[in-house]
């Protein structure tokens, strides 16, 4: 068992990983921060996980850039106006 020297305020680490996912967001106070870097001193699995969030999210942002410099699915010029045409023959 771990021994812990603020008891009260280390939290689990269910509450130390919603706790990183809040600070990736940039919502997490200057208390939750030091309860959490404490957490995160004694816990690996935390430690791990931490990284992992952080590569994961560095990928998606990686990918969501690319997708839209290059978009992969784009209608050609041709299938906008035949469903634009639609459109306006629906309101009548």
């Amino acid at each position: 068992m771990k021994r812990y020297l603020f008891r009260k305020t280390v939290y689990n680490c269910k509450q130390a990983t919603q706790l990183t996912l809040k600070k990736e967001e940039g919502k997490i106070s200057l208390t939750e921060r030091v309860i959490l870097f404490y957490h995160l001193l004694y816990c690996f699995s935390c430690r791990q996980f931490v990284k992992q969030s952080v590569l994961i999210n560095v990928a998606v942002k990686q990918a969501a850039d690319a997708e839209l410099k290059n978009p992969i699915y784009q209608l050609s010029e041709e299938k906008k106006k035949v469903i634009q045409h639609e459109l306006d023959t629906l309101g009548r």
